[in-house]
C-alpha cells in the first residue's frame, strides 16, 4: 500500500491549486472507492497545471451526484458506469478505469440457496430468478433490457436486506467489489455465489461537465501517460488482483447478456484497456 500511502500524504500547495470536487466515498478502506481517486490523483499530477481534490461533506446517491455536476454546483468530476444518455449529458473521459470490470456481475445470494444456481440450472431458470439493483443504476436497466425481473433499490443497504428477508433471490454485484461486501455480510447468511457469471460489455469513466474541456483533456492525456508507462496496470493490479484470483472467472458459467445503452464510441478494440479473464 505505499503507493497509496504516498498518493494520499501528497499535499498540493492551495495557493495556485484548482480544486477539483468529487463525491465522498463510501469508506477508507473499500478498494474500489479509494482506487478512483489513486488513478485520478495520479492522472492529474502529469499535468502542468496544479490540482487538489477535495471531497463532498456528504456521501450522495449516483443520480444526486450527476444532478450537480450538471449544474456545475458541488461536484467536478463523478465515475460512474457510461450510456448512451450520459455521454450526451456530460464529457467522457474514455478510459474504462476498471478496465471493463464493472460488466461481470457476480452474484451474492442466502447461504442456503445455492440450489437455485447449481452448475447443471439452464440459462433461462438463472435468468428467470428475481433479482436486485440500484433503482438509478445503469446496471439494473441492462438486466432489465435482456428480459431479467429486477427490484429496484432506494439505498444501498436496502439491497442486501431485501435479500437477507427473500423479497429477491440475488443482488448481481461488480466483480472488484464483491469479495469485500461478502465479508461484511456474512454474518447475515449472505455469501457468493459459485458457479455463475453475468457478462455484457460496458465501462466505467470519469465524467465532467460537458463546458470543463480543460480538465477533461487533462484527465485524459494524463490517464494515456500512465497507461504508457505502465503506472494505470500497476495500480490497478495493487488494488484487485488478489479479488480476481480468488473469484476464478475463468471457471464459471457465463451467461452473456447485450447492453443496448453502450455507446459506438466505446474503445472496445483498444486491447490494454480491458481485462480479459
Amino acid at each position: 500500500m505505499r503507493l497509496i500511502l504516498l498518493l494520499f500524504c501528497l499535499h498540493i500547495s492551495t495557493q495556485a491549486a484548482e480544486i477539483v470536487r468529487f463525491p465522498a466515498i463510501a469508506h477508507v478502506e473499500d478498494p474500489r472507492s479509494v482506487y478512483p481517486l489513486a488513478l485520478l490523483e495520479l492522472a492529474l499530477a502529469q499535468s502542468k497545471r496544479q490540482y487538489q481534490l477535495q471531497s463532498s461533506p456528504q456521501r450522495m446517491s449516483k443520480s444526486r451526484s450527476l444532478a450537480f455536476l450538471k449544474d456545475k454546483t458541488e461536484l467536478d468530476v463523478v465515475w460512474t458506469m457510461t450510456s448512451i444518455e450520459r455521454e450526451l449529458d456530460f464529457r467522457a473521459i474514455r478510459v474504462p478505469i476498471f478496465k471493463g470490470l464493472s460488466g461481470y456481475r457476480v452474484m451474492l445470494i442466502r447461504s442456503d440457496q445455492q440450489a437455485l444456481f447449481s452448475v447443471d440450472t439452464p440459462v433461462v431458470q438463472i435468468k428467470r430468478r428475481l433479482y436486485a439493483q440500484g433503482h438509478d443504476w445503469i446496471d439494473a436497466k441492462v438486466l432489465q433490457l435482456n428480459g431479467l425481473s429486477v427490484i429496484g433499490a432506494a439505498g444501498y443497504d436496502n439491497l442486501f436486506s431485501m435479500l437477507e428477508k427473500g423479497r429477491v433471490d440475488a443482488v448481481p454485484r461488480n466483480a472488484l467489489e464483491i469479495a469485500d461486501e461478502a465479508s461484511l455480510l456474512a454474518a447475515r447468511n449472505i455469501v457468493i455465489e459459485k458457479n455463475w457469471v453475468i457478462y455484457y460489455p460496458t465501462a466505467s469513466y470519469f465524467f465532467v461537465n460537458s463546458d470543463n474541456k480543460q480538465l477533461a483533456q487533462d484527465i485524459e492525456q494524463g490517464l494515456q501517460r500512465i497507461i504508457a508507462d505502465g503506472t494505470f496496470e500497476q495500480l490497478f493490479n495493487q488494488f484487485f488482483a488478489g479479488h480476481l484470483a480468488e473469484l476464478d472467472l475463468r471457471q464459471r458459467q457465463v451467461i452473456i447478456l447485450k447492453n443496448p445503452l453502450l455507446p459506438e464510441q466505446t474503445p472496445i478494440k483498444d486491447a490494454r484497456l480491458w481485462y480479459y479473464p
